[in-house]
Protein backbone atom coordinates (compact mmCIF):
# COMPACT_ATOMS: atom_id res chain seq x y z
CA UNK A 1 0.00 0.00 0.00
CA UNK A 2 1.32 3.52 -1.03
CA UNK A 3 1.23 6.45 1.23
CA UNK A 4 -1.58 5.09 3.71
CA UNK A 5 -0.17 7.55 5.97
CA UNK A 6 -0.83 10.55 3.68
CA UNK A 7 -4.37 10.51 4.31
CA UNK A 8 -3.76 12.49 7.81
CA UNK A 9 -4.16 16.12 6.60
CA UNK A 10 -4.27 19.38 7.51
CA UNK A 11 -7.01 22.07 7.16
CA UNK A 12 -6.93 25.61 8.38
CA UNK A 13 -8.84 26.74 11.08
CA UNK A 14 -9.68 22.72 11.86
CA UNK A 15 -7.28 21.13 13.65
CA UNK A 16 -5.91 17.77 11.84
CA UNK A 17 -5.98 15.72 15.54
CA UNK A 18 -5.09 16.00 19.42
CA UNK A 19 -1.78 16.05 20.71
CA UNK A 20 -0.35 12.70 21.55
CA UNK A 21 -2.68 10.68 24.34
CA UNK A 22 -1.14 9.66 27.16
CA UNK A 23 -0.26 6.48 28.28
CA UNK A 24 -3.64 4.02 29.08
CA UNK A 25 -5.83 5.86 31.56
CA UNK A 26 -7.22 4.01 34.54
CA UNK A 27 -10.39 3.41 34.89
CA UNK A 28 -13.09 5.42 35.97
CA UNK A 29 -16.79 5.28 36.35
CA UNK A 30 -17.47 8.36 33.48
CA UNK A 31 -19.78 8.06 31.16
CA UNK A 32 -19.92 9.03 27.11
CA UNK A 33 -22.77 9.95 25.01
CA UNK A 34 -21.57 9.98 21.10
CA UNK A 35 -24.01 11.54 18.39
CA UNK A 36 -24.14 9.41 14.91
CA UNK A 37 -25.83 10.93 11.77
CA UNK A 38 -27.25 7.24 10.93
CA UNK A 39 -29.51 4.50 13.07
CA UNK A 40 -27.47 1.30 12.75
CA UNK A 41 -29.38 -2.01 11.23
CA UNK A 42 -27.77 -4.54 12.75
CA UNK A 43 -25.77 -5.90 15.84
CA UNK A 44 -24.53 -8.96 14.25
CA UNK A 45 -20.66 -9.63 14.01
CA UNK A 46 -21.09 -10.36 10.24
CA UNK A 47 -22.92 -6.59 9.70
CA UNK A 48 -20.29 -4.71 10.52
CA UNK A 49 -19.03 -3.65 7.14
CA UNK A 50 -21.48 -0.96 6.66
CA UNK A 51 -20.44 2.27 8.88
CA UNK A 52 -23.66 2.47 10.33
CA UNK A 53 -22.67 -0.52 12.69
CA UNK A 54 -19.51 -0.25 12.36
CA UNK A 55 -19.09 2.73 14.17
CA UNK A 56 -21.13 1.36 17.16
CA UNK A 57 -19.67 -2.24 17.19
CA UNK A 58 -16.34 -3.20 15.52
CA UNK A 59 -13.58 -2.79 17.88
CA UNK A 60 -15.99 -2.41 20.67
CA UNK A 61 -18.16 -5.23 20.98
CA UNK A 62 -16.50 -7.67 17.96
CA UNK A 63 -13.08 -7.99 16.99
CA UNK A 64 -11.49 -9.75 14.20
CA UNK A 65 -8.51 -11.98 14.12
CA UNK A 66 -6.39 -8.82 12.10
CA UNK A 67 -6.51 -6.31 12.06
CA UNK A 68 -5.46 -3.08 9.39
CA UNK A 69 -2.95 -0.46 11.14
CA UNK A 70 -4.37 2.73 10.48
CA UNK A 71 -1.01 4.19 10.46
CA UNK A 72 1.01 1.74 8.39
CA UNK A 73 -1.75 0.21 6.22
CA UNK A 74 -0.21 -3.17 6.78
CA UNK A 75 -2.10 -6.47 8.60
CA UNK A 76 -1.60 -6.62 12.21
CA UNK A 77 -2.37 -9.74 14.67
CA UNK A 78 -5.57 -9.04 16.56
CA UNK A 79 -7.38 -12.20 17.65
CA UNK A 80 -4.45 -13.90 16.06
CA UNK A 81 -1.04 -13.90 17.31
CA UNK A 82 0.59 -15.22 13.48
CA UNK A 83 -0.18 -16.43 10.38
CA UNK A 84 1.41 -18.85 7.87
CA UNK A 85 0.68 -19.90 4.03
CA UNK A 86 1.38 -23.46 4.11
CA UNK A 87 0.16 -24.08 0.64
CA UNK A 88 -1.14 -22.44 -2.51
CA UNK A 89 -4.48 -22.85 -0.93
CA UNK A 90 -4.06 -23.85 2.79
CA UNK A 91 -3.28 -20.97 6.21
CA UNK A 92 -2.63 -21.28 9.26
CA UNK A 93 -3.68 -19.16 11.96
CA UNK A 94 -2.30 -19.13 16.10
CA UNK A 95 -4.48 -17.70 18.21
CA UNK A 96 -4.05 -15.21 21.43
CA UNK A 97 -4.50 -17.23 24.12
CA UNK A 98 -6.17 -16.14 27.64
CA UNK A 99 -9.21 -14.10 25.56
CA UNK A 100 -12.80 -14.81 27.11
CA UNK A 101 -15.99 -13.58 25.49
CA UNK A 102 -18.27 -11.02 27.46
CA UNK A 103 -20.09 -13.70 28.88
CA UNK A 104 -17.36 -15.57 29.98
CA UNK A 105 -16.67 -18.51 27.68
CA UNK A 106 -13.41 -19.30 26.37
CA UNK A 107 -12.66 -18.05 22.43
CA UNK A 108 -10.85 -20.52 20.74
CA UNK A 109 -10.61 -21.49 17.06
CA UNK A 110 -13.76 -23.67 17.13
CA UNK A 111 -15.27 -20.17 17.61
CA UNK A 112 -13.14 -18.93 14.66
CA UNK A 113 -14.26 -20.63 12.34
CA UNK A 114 -17.97 -20.71 13.01
CA UNK A 115 -17.68 -17.49 12.43
CA UNK A 116 -15.82 -17.37 9.26
CA UNK A 117 -17.99 -19.78 7.91
CA UNK A 118 -21.08 -18.20 8.75
CA UNK A 119 -20.14 -14.69 7.28
CA UNK A 120 -20.12 -16.50 3.88
CA UNK A 121 -23.58 -18.09 4.78
CA UNK A 122 -21.80 -21.85 4.92
CA UNK A 123 -24.07 -24.79 5.08
CA UNK A 124 -25.40 -24.79 8.32
CA UNK A 125 -26.00 -20.37 7.63
CA UNK A 126 -27.98 -20.35 4.69
CA UNK A 127 -30.17 -17.71 4.62
CA UNK A 128 -28.29 -15.22 6.75
CA UNK A 129 -27.25 -12.95 4.16
CA UNK A 130 -24.38 -11.04 5.90
CA UNK A 131 -23.22 -7.69 4.83
CA UNK A 132 -19.67 -8.62 5.06
CA UNK A 133 -19.86 -11.60 2.80
CA UNK A 134 -18.39 -9.41 -0.04
CA UNK A 135 -15.31 -9.38 1.34
CA UNK A 136 -14.62 -13.18 0.96
CA UNK A 137 -15.61 -13.34 -2.40
CA UNK A 138 -14.25 -17.39 -3.19
CA UNK A 139 -15.35 -19.89 -0.70
CA UNK A 140 -13.36 -20.61 1.89
CA UNK A 141 -13.09 -23.34 4.81
CA UNK A 142 -12.08 -23.28 8.25
CA UNK A 143 -11.60 -26.05 10.73
CA UNK A 144 -10.15 -25.75 14.22
CA UNK A 145 -7.04 -28.01 14.18
CA UNK A 146 -6.76 -27.21 18.42
CA UNK A 147 -8.19 -24.61 20.50
CA UNK A 148 -5.79 -22.43 19.60
CA UNK A 149 -4.95 -23.38 16.22
CA UNK A 150 -6.96 -22.62 12.83
CA UNK A 151 -6.78 -23.79 9.20
CA UNK A 152 -8.16 -21.90 6.63
CA UNK A 153 -8.76 -23.88 3.14
CA UNK A 154 -9.08 -21.31 0.18
CA UNK A 155 -10.75 -22.22 -2.98
CA UNK A 156 -8.33 -20.21 -5.36
CA UNK A 157 -5.44 -18.72 -4.86
CA UNK A 158 -5.70 -15.81 -2.32
CA UNK A 159 -2.40 -13.93 -1.29
CA UNK A 160 -4.43 -11.34 1.17
CA UNK A 161 -6.40 -13.99 2.89
CA UNK A 162 -5.24 -11.95 5.99
CA UNK A 163 -6.53 -9.00 5.08
CA UNK A 164 -9.84 -10.50 4.14
CA UNK A 165 -9.95 -12.21 7.58
CA UNK A 166 -10.14 -8.98 8.97
CA UNK A 167 -13.45 -8.09 7.78
CA UNK A 168 -14.73 -11.35 9.80
CA UNK A 169 -15.50 -10.28 13.56
CA UNK A 170 -16.02 -12.54 15.75
CA UNK A 171 -19.26 -13.16 17.83
CA UNK A 172 -20.12 -15.95 20.57
CA UNK A 173 -22.20 -18.10 18.38
CA UNK A 174 -22.84 -20.76 20.96
CA UNK A 175 -24.73 -18.17 22.99
CA UNK A 176 -27.29 -18.37 19.97
CA UNK A 177 -30.04 -20.87 20.11
CA UNK A 178 -30.62 -20.83 16.66
CA UNK A 179 -28.58 -19.63 13.45
CA UNK A 180 -30.53 -16.47 13.15
CA UNK A 181 -29.17 -13.05 12.90
CA UNK A 182 -27.77 -11.26 16.92
CA UNK A 183 -29.84 -9.59 18.37
CA UNK A 184 -28.09 -9.84 21.95
CA UNK A 185 -24.25 -9.44 20.23
CA UNK A 186 -21.78 -11.43 23.06
CA UNK A 187 -18.06 -10.56 21.39
CA UNK A 188 -14.82 -10.06 22.67
CA UNK A 189 -14.01 -6.49 22.83
CA UNK A 190 -13.09 -3.72 25.40
CA UNK A 191 -17.23 -3.10 25.82
CA UNK A 192 -19.69 -5.44 26.02
CA UNK A 193 -23.58 -4.47 24.96
CA UNK A 194 -26.31 -3.46 27.68
CA UNK A 195 -28.82 -2.69 25.30
CA UNK A 196 -30.76 -1.70 22.04
CA UNK A 197 -34.09 0.54 22.05
CA UNK A 198 -34.67 0.98 18.32
CA UNK A 199 -34.91 4.64 17.19
CA UNK A 200 -33.66 5.79 19.96
CA UNK A 201 -30.54 4.26 21.96
CA UNK A 202 -27.79 1.50 22.08
CA UNK A 203 -25.50 1.48 25.14
CA UNK A 204 -22.23 -0.30 25.57
CA UNK A 205 -20.67 -0.86 29.10
CA UNK A 206 -17.24 -1.73 29.58
CA UNK A 207 -15.76 -5.17 29.89
CA UNK A 208 -13.40 -5.37 32.80
CA UNK A 209 -11.95 -9.27 32.07
CA UNK A 210 -10.86 -7.65 28.31
CA UNK A 211 -7.83 -9.46 27.05
CA UNK A 212 -6.01 -5.87 26.05
CA UNK A 213 -6.99 -4.14 29.73
CA UNK A 214 -9.66 -2.47 30.68
CA UNK A 215 -10.31 0.77 28.86
CA UNK A 216 -11.11 4.35 30.46
CA UNK A 217 -14.10 4.97 29.80
CA UNK A 218 -17.35 2.71 31.64
CA UNK A 219 -20.52 3.59 29.77
CA UNK A 220 -21.62 4.58 26.30
CA UNK A 221 -24.43 5.58 24.57
CA UNK A 222 -25.18 6.02 20.86
CA UNK A 223 -28.01 8.26 20.34
CA UNK A 224 -28.73 9.77 16.28
CA UNK A 225 -29.58 13.12 14.99
CA UNK A 226 -29.77 13.49 11.57
CA UNK A 227 -29.31 17.13 10.96
CA UNK A 228 -25.34 17.54 11.28
CA UNK A 229 -25.75 21.23 13.19
CA UNK A 230 -28.07 19.29 15.81
CA UNK A 231 -25.02 16.63 16.53
CA UNK A 232 -22.58 19.50 16.88
CA UNK A 233 -24.56 21.65 19.05
CA UNK A 234 -25.17 18.54 21.27
CA UNK A 235 -21.64 18.60 21.72
CA UNK A 236 -21.14 22.28 22.25
CA UNK A 237 -23.99 22.04 25.38
CA UNK A 238 -22.39 19.00 27.09
CA UNK A 239 -25.36 16.72 25.68
CA UNK A 240 -22.98 14.48 23.84
CA UNK A 241 -19.21 13.77 24.22
CA UNK A 242 -18.39 13.12 20.52
CA UNK A 243 -20.22 13.69 17.58
CA UNK A 244 -19.28 12.47 14.21
CA UNK A 245 -19.91 13.76 10.32
CA UNK A 246 -19.93 17.09 11.36
CA UNK A 247 -20.53 20.01 8.77
CA UNK A 248 -17.58 22.76 7.81
CA UNK A 249 -19.85 25.78 8.98
CA UNK A 250 -20.01 23.83 12.86
CA UNK A 251 -16.30 23.21 13.62
CA UNK A 252 -14.63 24.90 15.86
CA UNK A 253 -11.31 26.77 15.30
CA UNK A 254 -9.13 24.66 18.25
CA UNK A 255 -8.43 21.20 18.80
CA UNK A 256 -11.75 20.02 19.78
CA UNK A 257 -12.97 19.48 15.62
CA UNK A 258 -10.65 17.06 14.39
CA UNK A 259 -10.29 16.04 10.63
CA UNK A 260 -9.24 13.22 8.69
CA UNK A 261 -9.53 11.22 5.11
CA UNK A 262 -10.94 7.69 5.11
CA UNK A 263 -10.45 7.34 1.74
CA UNK A 264 -13.91 7.96 1.22
CA UNK A 265 -14.85 8.59 -2.49
CA UNK A 266 -18.50 10.37 -3.39
CA UNK A 267 -19.23 9.21 -7.10
CA UNK A 268 -21.96 9.05 -9.29
CA UNK A 269 -22.76 5.06 -10.84
CA UNK A 270 -24.67 5.53 -13.98
CA UNK A 271 -27.25 2.36 -15.10
CA UNK A 272 -25.10 1.18 -17.64
CA UNK A 273 -27.74 -1.09 -18.81
CA UNK A 274 -30.73 1.16 -19.36
CA UNK A 275 -30.91 4.19 -21.84
CA UNK A 276 -30.27 6.66 -21.82
CA UNK A 277 -26.62 5.23 -20.39
CA UNK A 278 -26.04 2.24 -22.43
CA UNK A 279 -23.78 4.72 -24.79
CA UNK A 280 -20.75 5.38 -23.06
CA UNK A 281 -20.55 8.79 -24.80
CA UNK A 282 -23.96 10.01 -22.68
CA UNK A 283 -21.85 8.24 -19.86
CA UNK A 284 -19.02 10.42 -20.51
CA UNK A 285 -21.57 13.70 -20.94
CA UNK A 286 -21.92 13.19 -17.33
CA UNK A 287 -17.90 13.86 -16.07
CA UNK A 288 -17.51 16.51 -18.43
CA UNK A 289 -20.84 18.23 -17.20
CA UNK A 290 -20.46 18.45 -13.88
CA UNK A 291 -18.02 21.75 -12.35
CA UNK A 292 -16.47 20.14 -9.48
CA UNK A 293 -14.10 23.09 -9.40
CA UNK A 294 -16.61 25.54 -8.59
CA UNK A 295 -19.15 23.19 -6.93
CA UNK A 296 -17.18 21.29 -4.67
CA UNK A 297 -15.59 24.00 -2.51
CA UNK A 298 -18.49 26.29 -2.57
CA UNK A 299 -20.58 23.90 -1.09
CA UNK A 300 -18.56 21.18 0.94
CA UNK A 301 -15.76 23.78 1.70
CA UNK A 302 -12.84 21.81 4.03
CA UNK A 303 -14.99 18.72 4.08
CA UNK A 304 -14.13 18.23 0.10
CA UNK A 305 -12.14 18.32 -3.14
CA UNK A 306 -13.07 17.95 -6.42
CA UNK A 307 -12.16 14.45 -7.32
CA UNK A 308 -12.11 11.95 -10.59
CA UNK A 309 -11.37 8.38 -9.69
CA UNK A 310 -13.25 6.01 -7.84
CA UNK A 311 -10.59 4.83 -5.34
CA UNK A 312 -8.28 6.99 -3.42
CA UNK A 313 -4.19 7.34 -3.23
CA UNK A 314 -4.06 4.76 -0.92
CA UNK A 315 -5.53 1.65 -3.05
CA UNK A 316 -3.68 0.20 -5.21
CA UNK A 317 -5.92 0.51 -8.38
CA UNK A 318 -4.99 4.08 -8.32
CA UNK A 319 -4.04 5.96 -11.26
CA UNK A 320 -1.22 8.35 -10.26
CA UNK A 321 -1.81 11.02 -12.92
CA UNK A 322 -5.22 10.67 -14.07
CA UNK A 323 -6.61 13.37 -12.88
CA UNK A 324 -3.72 15.57 -14.26
CA UNK A 325 -4.03 13.50 -18.27
CA UNK A 326 -6.73 11.86 -18.54
CA UNK A 327 -9.86 12.92 -16.50
CA UNK A 328 -13.50 14.44 -18.29
CA UNK A 329 -12.82 17.81 -16.73
CA UNK A 330 -15.63 20.25 -16.87
CA UNK A 331 -16.37 21.06 -20.13
CA UNK A 332 -20.19 21.70 -21.27
CA UNK A 333 -19.79 22.19 -25.04
CA UNK A 334 -18.07 18.64 -25.10
CA UNK A 335 -20.97 16.82 -23.11
CA UNK A 336 -23.45 18.21 -25.39
CA UNK A 337 -21.53 17.42 -28.48
CA UNK A 338 -21.28 13.52 -27.11
CA UNK A 339 -25.27 13.50 -26.32
CA UNK A 340 -25.31 14.81 -29.75
CA UNK A 341 -23.87 12.33 -31.73
CA UNK A 342 -25.60 9.46 -29.01
CA UNK A 343 -28.70 11.10 -30.26
CA UNK A 344 -27.65 10.83 -34.06
CA UNK A 345 -26.93 6.95 -33.32
CA UNK A 346 -30.62 6.48 -32.33
CA UNK A 347 -30.11 6.56 -28.46
CA UNK A 348 -33.28 8.13 -26.84
CA UNK A 349 -30.82 10.80 -24.70
CA UNK A 350 -33.80 12.47 -23.51
CA UNK A 351 -35.28 9.67 -21.26
CA UNK A 352 -36.08 10.39 -17.96
CA UNK A 353 -33.87 8.90 -15.83
CA UNK A 354 -33.66 9.27 -11.41
CA UNK A 355 -30.53 10.76 -9.15
CA UNK A 356 -30.62 8.07 -6.48
CA UNK A 357 -29.58 9.45 -3.18
CA UNK A 358 -29.63 10.13 0.34
CA UNK A 359 -30.44 13.11 2.96
CA UNK A 360 -27.14 11.65 4.88
CA UNK A 361 -24.67 10.52 1.66
CA UNK A 362 -22.51 13.07 3.07
CA UNK A 363 -22.04 16.89 4.57
CA UNK A 364 -24.26 19.01 2.59
CA UNK A 365 -25.02 16.11 0.36
CA UNK A 366 -27.95 17.26 -0.73
CA UNK A 367 -27.15 20.76 -2.38
CA UNK A 368 -24.17 18.44 -4.12
CA UNK A 369 -26.66 16.62 -5.56
CA UNK A 370 -28.87 19.39 -6.48
CA UNK A 371 -25.73 21.21 -8.17
CA UNK A 372 -24.80 18.07 -10.09
CA UNK A 373 -28.84 17.55 -11.59
CA UNK A 374 -28.64 21.61 -12.17
CA UNK A 375 -25.15 20.90 -14.26
CA UNK A 376 -26.73 17.48 -16.23
CA UNK A 377 -30.13 19.89 -16.95
CA UNK A 378 -27.78 22.63 -18.54
CA UNK A 379 -26.48 20.14 -21.34
CA UNK A 380 -29.97 19.17 -22.10
CA UNK A 381 -30.76 15.62 -19.74
CA UNK A 382 -34.08 14.68 -18.31
CA UNK A 383 -33.09 13.73 -14.45
CA UNK A 384 -34.67 14.18 -11.29
CA UNK A 385 -33.81 13.88 -8.16
CA UNK A 386 -35.03 11.31 -5.51
CA UNK A 387 -33.63 10.86 -1.61
CA UNK A 388 -34.42 8.55 0.19
CA UNK A 389 -33.30 6.56 3.83
CA UNK A 390 -30.65 4.20 3.53
CA UNK A 391 -32.32 0.94 3.53
CA UNK A 392 -34.48 1.89 0.24
CA UNK A 393 -31.91 3.62 -1.71
CA UNK A 394 -29.57 0.05 -1.21
CA UNK A 395 -32.14 -1.76 -2.83
CA UNK A 396 -31.15 0.18 -6.15
CA UNK A 397 -27.76 -0.19 -5.37
CA UNK A 398 -27.91 -3.68 -5.49
CA UNK A 399 -28.39 -6.30 -8.29
CA UNK A 400 -30.81 -8.07 -8.95
CA UNK A 401 -32.93 -4.59 -11.02
CA UNK A 402 -35.86 -5.12 -11.52
CA UNK A 403 -37.26 -4.78 -15.07
CA UNK A 404 -39.64 -2.19 -14.42
CA UNK A 405 -36.80 -0.60 -12.18
CA UNK A 406 -36.40 3.15 -13.85
CA UNK A 407 -32.62 4.05 -15.19
CA UNK A 408 -30.73 5.75 -12.54
CA UNK A 409 -27.84 7.19 -11.72
CA UNK A 410 -26.58 6.67 -8.12
CA UNK A 411 -24.80 8.19 -5.80
CA UNK A 412 -22.60 6.64 -3.99
CA UNK A 413 -20.18 7.65 -0.94
CA UNK A 414 -18.18 4.92 -1.31
CA UNK A 415 -14.24 4.01 1.16
CA UNK A 416 -11.75 1.60 0.49
CA UNK A 417 -9.46 1.70 4.14
CA UNK A 418 -7.78 -2.08 2.90
CA UNK A 419 -5.92 -0.42 0.40
CA UNK A 420 -6.35 -3.59 -1.58
CA UNK A 421 -9.05 -3.18 -4.95
CA UNK A 422 -10.30 -6.37 -4.31
CA UNK A 423 -12.45 -4.69 -1.53
CA UNK A 424 -14.19 -2.79 -4.17
CA UNK A 425 -13.75 -3.53 -7.83
CA UNK A 426 -15.26 -7.32 -7.81
CA UNK A 427 -18.62 -6.21 -5.68
CA UNK A 428 -19.23 -2.61 -7.94
CA UNK A 429 -17.54 -3.42 -11.67
CA UNK A 430 -17.81 -7.07 -12.12
CA UNK A 431 -20.33 -8.36 -14.48
CA UNK A 432 -22.23 -10.37 -11.44
CA UNK A 433 -21.01 -8.18 -8.75
CA UNK A 434 -23.57 -7.11 -6.45
CA UNK A 435 -23.38 -3.32 -6.14
CA UNK A 436 -22.36 -3.68 -10.10
CA UNK A 437 -24.39 -1.64 -12.74
CA UNK A 438 -21.85 -2.36 -15.54
CA UNK A 439 -20.47 -5.55 -17.02
CA UNK A 440 -17.26 -5.58 -19.06
CA UNK A 441 -15.67 -8.70 -20.06
CA UNK A 442 -12.07 -7.12 -20.43
CA UNK A 443 -12.49 -5.72 -16.80
CA UNK A 444 -13.31 -9.29 -15.47
CA UNK A 445 -10.78 -10.83 -17.00
CA UNK A 446 -7.58 -8.31 -15.52
CA UNK A 447 -9.77 -8.28 -12.05
CA UNK A 448 -9.67 -12.53 -12.16
CA UNK A 449 -6.39 -11.88 -13.21
CA UNK A 450 -5.56 -9.30 -10.49
CA UNK A 451 -7.11 -11.69 -8.06
CA UNK A 452 -4.09 -14.26 -7.86
CA UNK A 453 -1.13 -12.03 -8.42
CA UNK A 454 0.48 -9.84 -5.94
CA UNK A 455 2.12 -7.08 -5.60
CA UNK A 456 3.01 -5.09 -8.15
CA UNK A 457 1.81 -7.16 -10.52
CA UNK A 458 -1.85 -6.59 -8.89
CA UNK A 459 -1.08 -3.35 -8.65
CA UNK A 460 -0.91 -3.01 -12.62
CA UNK A 461 -3.80 -5.28 -13.63
CA UNK A 462 -6.27 -3.13 -11.03
CA UNK A 463 -4.77 -0.14 -12.53
CA UNK A 464 -5.20 -1.22 -16.23
CA UNK A 465 -9.04 -2.26 -15.16
CA UNK A 466 -9.54 1.00 -13.56
CA UNK A 467 -8.75 2.79 -16.78
CA UNK A 468 -11.06 0.65 -18.42
CA UNK A 469 -13.68 1.84 -16.25
CA UNK A 470 -13.04 5.92 -16.30
CA UNK A 471 -12.92 5.79 -20.47
CA UNK A 472 -16.54 4.10 -20.29
CA UNK A 473 -17.59 6.02 -17.38
CA UNK A 474 -18.62 3.31 -15.34
CA UNK A 475 -17.79 5.06 -12.27
CA UNK A 476 -17.19 9.01 -12.55
CA UNK A 477 -15.97 10.57 -9.10
CA UNK A 478 -16.75 14.01 -7.77
CA UNK A 479 -15.17 14.33 -4.80
CA UNK A 480 -12.76 13.37 -1.82
CA UNK A 481 -14.15 13.32 1.28
CA UNK A 482 -12.59 14.87 4.37
CA UNK A 483 -13.92 13.80 7.77
CA UNK A 484 -14.98 16.24 10.41
CA UNK A 485 -15.09 14.76 14.36
CA UNK A 486 -16.45 17.49 17.34
CA UNK A 487 -15.18 16.69 20.71
CA UNK A 488 -16.44 17.99 24.01
CA UNK A 489 -14.53 19.52 26.39
CA UNK A 490 -12.10 17.59 28.03
CA UNK A 491 -12.12 14.79 25.38
CA UNK A 492 -8.88 13.68 23.45
CA UNK A 493 -9.29 11.30 20.61
CA UNK A 494 -6.40 10.96 17.88
CA UNK A 495 -8.50 10.83 14.42
CA UNK A 496 -7.22 8.39 11.70
CA UNK A 497 -7.92 7.09 8.49
CA UNK A 498 -10.63 4.51 9.90
CA UNK A 499 -12.12 6.50 12.25
CA UNK A 500 -15.28 7.06 9.34
CA UNK A 501 -15.61 3.54 10.15
CA UNK A 502 -14.66 2.11 13.47
CA UNK A 503 -14.17 4.82 16.43
CA UNK A 504 -13.17 2.97 19.54
CA UNK A 505 -14.04 4.30 22.92
CA UNK A 506 -11.04 2.51 24.38
CA UNK A 507 -8.68 4.67 22.19
CA UNK A 508 -11.19 7.80 23.66
CA UNK A 509 -9.44 9.84 26.74
CA UNK A 510 -11.03 11.99 29.59
CA UNK A 511 -9.86 14.42 31.55
CA UNK A 512 -9.40 14.60 35.08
Amino acid sequence: MRGFISSMITVASVATMTTALPAWAATSDKAITVVLAVELDSLDPCDTQPAQNANVVRGNVFESLTHVSPTSGKIEPLLAESWKQTSDKEWEFKLKKGVKFHDGTDFNAAAAAANIMRTQGGPNYAGIACLNSGQIPDPVKAEAVDDLTLKVMTSVVDPILPLRLSYVDIGDLASQSKPAKVLNPVGTGPYRFVSRKQGDAVKLTRFDRYWGGAPQIKDVTYIVRKEATVRASMVETGEAQIALSIQAQDATDDDRTVTFKDNRIFVMRPMTFKEPFKDPRVRQALSYAVDRDTIVPAILGVTGAPYYQMLGPQVNAYIPDYDEKSAMKYDPAKAKELIAAAKADGHPVDTPFDIITRPDILPDGGELVQAIAQNLKEIGLNVNIRSMENTAWREFLRQPFPPEQPPTLQMISHDNTSGDASFSFPKYITCKGINSAICNPEIDKLIAEAEVASGEKRAELYRKAAGILYQQAGFIGIAEQIRLIMLGEGVEYKANPLSGLEIKIADVRLKD
